[in-house]
């Protein structure tokens, strides 16, 4: 085998001068890495100081708790109370013509009064439809006598035994006595009589009073008022 001739000094100090760069390199590259995940690190915990900052005798739920009563109060109770006693009067309405009181909570926004609601109720479950539907024929301008002829409701089905004065719906009761009850079908309720004859049979009912109670406390223009004032003596 030939020999190879000498390689020379001047090569030998390049070849030593580009491993000893290429280690320095390297050896920089991962003490920035090294350093870089100690930064992130560092960064990423928090200081002492932070991590324990904090109002000396004072829980953070004890300061939520103290908002929300504050709120609780501002509301005040007699806003509370007329709200209660009207959703009260729905819920109980809800329950006594058996259909979902969300279903009945809907209905109050169709500018119905809280009074009309029992009657929609009442012509639903006589006629086996759902609400809306007689909803829909009272926002097209349908008087409630219309609209319950449309399912073959008539006078005979809103009546109530009274005993004692009828108070406002005495008109209506004696339009009753003037015929035998074979013809109370012929028998025209205004709106108003209606509503009330509805919601005389459901509150007798439903608070186990006498329908002479219910036309005592009742006013047309509040039915709920008059529901507050039964369930109150009348439980």
């Amino acid at each position: 085998m030939a020999d190879h001739p000498p390689v020379p000094d001047i090569v030998k100090h390049r070849e030593e001068d580009a491993v000893g760069a290429f280690a320095r390199t390297t050896t920089i590259r991962k003490t920035e890495r090294t350093r870089g995940r100690g930064r992130g690190r560092r960064f990423n915990r928090p200081s002492p100081a932070v991590a324990t900052r904090h109002v000396p005798g004072v829980r953070p739920w004890a300061v939520v708790l103290a908002v929300l009563g504050l709120l609780a109060a501002v509301r005040g109770p007699l806003g509370a109370q007329q709200e209660s006693a009207r959703d009260e009067y729905l819920r109980a309405a809800a329950e006594h013509f058996r259909f979902e009181p969300r279903e009945v909570a809907v209905l109050t926004r169709w500018g119905l009064s809280a009074g009309e609601i029992p009657v929609v109720l009442f012509v639903a479950g006589q006629a086996g439809v759902a609400p809306d539907v007689v909803v829909a024929r009272r926002r097209q301008g349908g008087s409630w006598m219309e609209i319950a002829a449309d399912y073959s409701i008539h006078a005979g089905n809103f009546h109530v035994p009274v005993r004692g004065p009828a108070g406002f719906l005495a008109d209506a009761y004696e339009r009753f006595g003037a015929v035998e009850a074979s013809r109370w079908n012929a028998v025209h309720l205004s709106d108003d009589e209606v509503v009330g004859l509805v919601n005389v049979r459901f509150l007798s009912r439903h608070l186990s009073v006498s329908p002479a109670q219910v036309l005592g406390a009742l006013d047309p223009a509040d039915v709920v008022a008059g529901y507050r004032q039964l369930r109150g003596g009348g439980r």
